[in-house]
């Protein structure tokens, strides 16, 4: 009685908290108390979210219950999966793929590309679509737990692809595996993941690549992403963020985020704050224009993309003069008359597998 007394009292006492930085998102707050919300139950409903939301020693008790879990031997924890080699896996199973969204997101894509296909050569349009981890990382899922056929997906996407470049890259990433192309706490590549599809990327566009053209520095190693968030495990591992740079270029970029100039790729404050994948740009953005001022090739490139985009687009920007990366979550103008203004002459879409099944704003670049 004492311990629940004492609990309840710290929870309303204490001042609340509007952002959780553990788990990398907003808090709920006091809902509004009227005859109209009890009798609807909206204030009932509101009343526990906020209290499930701001409980006194709230991430302490998430941890307690992980460890609890764990010991156990569960491994399905807070919508993730706890697997082997301190890898954590999101959690999508058959029952969370909408099967009527994915063949409308295709059906969008191929229509997109038959519009460029009307000015462009289809060997200058690309789609590049990255598997999860649990795909490539499979051995170390735990025993039996299910997750949707991405693979399936992957080929259906692949099939009806034909004439375009269709970049598979499950074979390059799967060579690499143990070189970790994934983060280990989060859900996104790394940069050596996304390295090693711009290579495969480089050798369907006819670009030459060499590896040993590119230096690597590690920016942090205190990472800890968006899978620990889920399930807060004090025994987490601790990633590292790395950036690939070609060694000798004399590229010279420009980068605007939604109309405002910036430094360059990277936010380096960003490696101060919990969700450091941010590095990369600072986020994601309606639109990113990179500017390669030394480049007179004639070339630019709009960029369809999702978040995995933000550790590739540094490495294509030195092919172009100009790269357009467009976030449709975002992004509100017409896009065919977007290719027009910017003289577009590449286009390459990028998503992981994830984003791509459950985005419900593909349509829009039609």
């Amino acid at each position: 009685m004492l311990f629940l007394v004492l609990i309840s009292a710290g929870t309303f006492l204490a001042p609340d908290r509007e952002f959780s930085e553990n788990e990398n998102r907003y808090l709920a707050q006091k809902p509004q108390i009227s005859l109209e919300s009890i009798l609807n139950c909206d204030f009932q409903n509101g009343l526990e979210e906020y209290l499930n939301d701001q409980i006194l020693g709230r991430d302490l008790w998430i941890t307690i219950k992980t460890a609890i879990q764990k010991a156990v031997g569960d491994t399905d924890i807070g919508g993730a999966y706890v697997g082997e080699d301190g890898y954590d896996f999101e959690k999508i199973t058959e029952d969370d793929v909408d099967e009527k969204l994915v063949e409308h997101n295709i059906e969008q894509i191929q229509k997109f590309l038959e519009t460029c296909s009307e000015t462009m050569d289809k060997s200058r349009l690309s789609f590049l679509l990255v598997p999860t981890s649990g795909l490539i990382l499979e051995d170390k899922l735990p025993a039996n737990a299910p997750l949707f056929d991405q693979a399936a997906i992957i080929d259906e996407v692949k099939d009806k692809m034909q004439g375009y470049n269709f970049v598979d890259v499950r074979d390059a990433l799967t060579a690499h595996k143990e070189e970790g192309v994934y983060y280990r706490t989060d859900h996104h590549w790394t940069s050596k993941g996304a390295f090693v599809c711009y290579e495969e990327w480089c050798k369907s566009m006819g670009i030459p690549f060499a590896e040993e053209d590119y230096t690597v520095t590690t920016v942090t190693d205190t990472f800890r992403g968006s899978l620990y968030s889920k399930i807060l495990d004090f025994d987490s591992a601790y990633d590292s963020i790395q950036i690939y740079e070609k060694a000798g270029s004399d590229a010279s970029f420009v980068v605007t985020l939604d109309g405002e100039e910036e430094e360059g790729f990277y936010d380096y404050d960003r490696l101060e704050e919990k969700d450091k994948y941010l590095f990369f740009f600072g986020g994601n953005y309606s639109e990113v224009v990179i500017t390669n001022e030394k480049s007179d090739e004639g070339r630019n490139l709009l960029l369809i993309k999702d978040s995995f985009a933000n550790a590739f687009a540094p490495m294509v920007a030195e092919n172009y003069d100009n790269v357009y990366m467009v976030d449709m979550r975002y992004f509100r103008g017409d896009i065919q008359a977007y290719m027009e203004e910017h003289n577009i002459t590449d286009v390459l879409v990028l998503y992981n597998v994830s984003n791509f099944i459950s985005d419900k704003n593909i349509h829009k670049l039609n």
